[in-house]
Order: C-alpha cells, then sequence, then structure tokens
C-alpha cells in the first residue's frame, strides 16, 4: 500500500501531466489553425497570379508591348501600377524568406516533439501513469503529423510565391 510521499508524488505528476495536456491541446489547435491559413494562402495567391497573368495579356494587347516591355511602360506612363507592382514582388521575395524560416520551425519542433513523444510513450508503457500519458502520446503523434503537413503546404505556399515573383522578374 503507497505512503503519503508516493501519494503525494503520483497526484502531482498526473497533475502536471493534465497541465501538460491542456498546453499541448492549444498547441494543437494553433497548429491546425496554421494548416487552414496555409490552405487558404495557396489558393489565394494562386488566384492572384492567374489575375496577374490575366492583367499583363490584357495590358500587352492594349498598350501593344511585350511582355518585357511593360514595366518600361508602366514606369513612364502609369507609374502608380507599376510601383505597385514592384512592391507585390518585393512583398513576394520577403514572404518567401519567412516562410523559409517558418520550415526550419517546423522541422525544429518534429524533433522536440519526436524526442517528447518517445519519453511519454516510454511513461505510458513502463509506469503507473499510462492511463494519464497516452492522451499526450496521441497529442505529440497529431502534432508531428500536422508539422510535416504544414511543411509540405508552406512548401506549396512558396512555390506559387516564387511564380508571382517570376511573372514580375521584369519589375525591379
Amino acid at each position: 500500500m503507497p505512503n503519503e510521499v508516493e501519494k503525494e508524488f503520483i497526484s502531482k505528476a498526473k497533475k502536471e501531466i493534465l497541465e501538460r495536456i491542456k498546453k499541448e491541446t492549444k498547441m494543437l489547435d494553433d497548429l491546425k489553425k496554421e494548416k487552414n491559413e496555409l490552405i487558404n494562402a495557396i489558393d489565394g495567391y494562386e488566384n492572384y497570379y492567374q489575375n496577374l497573368s490575366h492583367f499583363i495579356i490584357e495590358s500587352m494587347q492594349e498598350f501593344t508591348k511585350t511582355e518585357e516591355d511593360l514595366p518600361k511602360y508602366f514606369k513612364s506612363h502609369i507609374n502608380g501600377t507599376y510601383q505597385e507592382y514592384v512592391q507585390i514582388r518585393l512583398d513576394a521575395l520577403n514572404e518567401i524568406k519567412a516562410l523559409s524560416r517558418y520550415i526550419q520551425h517546423c522541422k525544429r519542433e518534429i524533433n522536440n516533439n519526436k524526442r517528447t513523444l518517445k519519453f511519454y510513450r516510454s511513461q505510458y508503457l513502463d509506469s503507473d501513469f499510462f492511463d494519464e500519458c497516452l492522451p499526450l502520446v496521441e497529442i505529440y503523434q497529431e502534432k508531428i503529423e500536422l508539422y510535416e503537413e504544414n511543411i509540405k503546404l508552406t512548401d506549396n505556399t512558396i512555390e506559387k510565391l516564387q511564380k508571382i515573383a517570376k511573372k514580375l522578374e521584369n519589375w525591379v
């Protein structure tokens, strides 16, 4: 029969596990939001690229210019529009850099979560806390999967931004 010290230790450990579950569940929810934001960004950037391509084709026809000559024409005749597209290109390049940092963050988090998952999985298998640790094992597995999905979605987002930046590469 456990003595008072053991009971107190078990009680504290269970409380810490419950707090960890609460904290990790919130982080999991944040990751799901990031995933949805990435999905929306991919759609938004693809739509923007299609609209940009359409605008360039219409402008080439309207002003009888080649795609390469359009930036010079806009700079000379419609400078406000020219400046907007220069800024859009710069914003796309800056966003690519930020998303690349996000990918590195996700990779670090995958490694951290794998280590933590390994710890809680061993606790789940080897201790008196196996019932309390199972939700953490499941949360960490889901977090790892979400980080991996978010990396793929971020790569896709970067590809869309690169298409936009390439389309505007002469707008400098």
